[in-house]
């Protein structure tokens, strides 16, 4: 185990490990078949302006919409290939930007690769790289910019070693991602805290739904999926210089695992329905409004408490000895 008081650059697997290789060859495949996944879908708009005010203090503003906040950068770089909006409103924002975007999908920084050539040409370059074992040019940018990608790692250390080696002296990196228990094993009290908040703004709709914890036996998202989510944040603060960091979704990621429960059949589904949009006529205590605010209100305070795990985290970091 890495002390805090040390910075090196350590390996939870190698490059050659059978089960490693394994997980990969499954996560590949996996990707090959999925476009959309649980973390992957776009949040609701409440939900939405609810992270916005956590992280950025404004409810219309995206956590990287405030990057441009810090200053001006020059060289950058990104992990991991997403759709291209981040990218985009960092060419944009910094003129004289360059961006180096990693990512082990060569597929999907192609696709990226030919998005910003065509608004932003000879600015941004792509590079095929396993995160896990990636090497990075030392002191190389002063922009270093992850967006859920890290909690498909394993090799944590590693990874976070390279990113404070390769900032500046004055260099920022931005993190978005999941950071909940890994592999969503949540806790107990956190499984029931979210039961008791269901159970007491439940209505008569609602029991259209029923919540399915996540088994490891029964896996059924990619190998690499929250591998070490719930460490993200404590290996970041050993490796690097945390500056800020705002945390969410406590109890609001738990809502992912919702799902219709058709066992009631055919009548009960339409008998909910009737009862659904009689109540939407009226007047509930239990309206979706009012239960989605008391949610809002619960989980920020059991992150600021810490009394749980926290769901979600925007970070802002700096180099550690820089």
């Amino acid at each position: 185990m890495t002390r805090a008081s040390t910075l090196e650059d350590t390996f939870r697997v190698s490059p050659d490990d059978a089960e490693y290789l394994q997980m990969l060859r499954e996560e590949e495949e996996f990707w090959d078949t999925h476009v959309e996944t649980l973390l992957t879908k776009t949040p609701r708009r409440s939900i939405q302006r609810y992270l916005n005010e956590r992280f950025t203090g404004d409810p219309d503003k995206l956590w990287y919409q405030t990057i441009g906040d810090e200053g001006e950068f020059a060289n950058g770089c990104v992990f991991g290939a997403g759709p291209g909006q981040v990218e985009e409103q960092l060419l944009k924002r910094h003129p004289q930007l360059h961006l180096t975007i990693f990512d082990i999908s060569g597929d999907a920084l192609g696709r990226l690769q030919g998005r910003l050539d065509g608004q932003y040409p000879g600015r941004a370059e792509t590079r095929q790289q396993d995160l896990n074992f990636v090497e990075l040019p030392a002191e190389a940018y002063d922009l270093a910019v992850a967006n859920a990608s890290i909690h498909h790692l394993v090799n944590l250390e590693h990874f976070a070693y390279q990113v404070n080696r390769s900032l500046t002296a004055e260099g920022r990196f931005f993190m978005n991602d999941a950071v909940f228990e890994s592999y969503f094993q949540f806790t107990e009290e956190k499984k029931r805290m979210f039961q008791t908040y269901v159970d007491a703004t439940r209505d008569s709709s609602e029991s259209r739904f029923k919540i399915v914890w996540p088994s490891k036996d029964e896996w059924e998202f990619s190998p690499f999926e929250c591998a070490r989510s719930g460490e993200i944040l404590d290996v970041f603060a050993r490796y690097l210089a945390p500056l800020r960091i705002r945390t969410a979704g406590a109890l609001l990621a738990l809502t992912l695992f919702r799902q219709p429960d058709d066992s009631r059949g055919r009548l009960g589904r339409v008998i909910d329905e009737v009862r659904t949009r009689l109540l939407r006529r009226g007047l509930s205590v239990t309206s979706g409004r009012a239960r989605g605010e008391l949610l809002f209100l619960l989980d920020g305070l059991m992150c600021d408490s810490g009394r749980l795990v926290p769901g979600q985290a925007f970070g802002i970091y700096g180099r550690r000895g820089g």
